[in-house]
């Protein structure tokens, strides 16, 4: 499992510095390349020329990880009864990585594409957002091992879009100072008020508690809530830009409070970075 795990988030970490080198900026590069992750979601896909539109390849590495990772699967009891869950996460997330990359254009096409595939329930930012977690996949994976419940779907929308959306606007929430001075596209940026962006951490912080209930080890779920607050709200970007309060806030309960504390004497002691 936890190879498994290693092996995608490699293959994404992978993919997102090549869409952000060479001064590419042609969408259909970044999709291309992206038919990896898919196919590597897929056990029975075959190989592609992922850097068929790249001005760059090679031949043994991103095969190699994509072959690792459907190699694993296959040996997943019941990964193929989700596959098809596990293909539509995978497809968001491609998607907003192909789009989000595009200079100039890339918050339209995010805005557009949003429109078109989830509607209104949430901002086209919190969309964007929640397609960009990984976190949904590994719990897909994890609930494989045993038939799936008949709450399922039910049980993949507290992660998406709701823990994969905190994951992702916590992440930018640190940074947004840095993509402000930098110029780069940051989702907790296009909210109208200070009151509306950090309203909108509450809800999602929210949300995600209250779905955790109906999760198989509710507590794990709960942890990984905890953690995702613990673990961006102890960045010393927080105390940099004065928003501990926001932090102190969304750790409301005591697990996440505890972990924070924790988290940030790490920190201190350069046991994090």
């Amino acid at each position: 499992m936890l190879r498994l795990i290693v092996s995608l988030q490699t293959i994404s970490d992978y993919l997102d510095n090549l869409c952000d080198r060479l001064m590419v900026t042609e969408p259909s590069a970044f999709r291309v390349l992206h038919y990896s992750f898919l196919d590597a979601l897929n056990p029975y896909a075959s190989l592609q020329d992922y850097y068929l539109l790249y001005p760059y390849s090679e031949t043994v590495y991103l095969s190699r990880l994509v072959q690792t990772c459907q190699e694993l699967l296959t040996a997943v009891p019941y990964y193929e009864e989700l596959q098809p869950t596990a293909l539509k996460l995978g497809t968001y997330y491609c998607e907003l990585q192909t789009l989000k990359h595009v200079p100039q254009y890339g918050e339209k096409l995010l805005q557009d594409w949003t429109a078109q595939t989830f509607g209104t329930k949430l901002a086209w930012n919190e969309w964007a957002a929640a397609a960009g977690s990984t976190l949904g996949l590994f719990f897909l994976f994890a609930v494989s091992f045993k038939p799936p419940p008949p709450n399922m779907d039910e049980m993949v929308e507290a992660y998406f879009p709701w823990i994969q959306g905190l994951h992702i606007l916590l992440d930018y929430f640190i940074d947004l100072e840095e993509d402000r001075a930098h110029g780069d596209l940051n989702f907790m940026s296009f909210y109208s008020s200070e009151h509306t962006k950090y309203g909108s951490l509450q809800r999602f912080a929210a949300e995600s508690r209250q779905r955790t209930p109906s999760l198989p080890y509710p507590s794990f779920h709960q942890t990984v809530i905890q953690g995702l607050i613990a673990l961006y709200g102890s960045d010393r970007k927080v105390q940099e830009q004065g928003l501990k309060k926001i932090v102190e806030a969304l750790a409301s309960d005591t697990g996440a409070q505890t972990m924070l504390y924790l988290c940030t004497l790490l920190r201190n002691l350069s046991f994090i970075p």
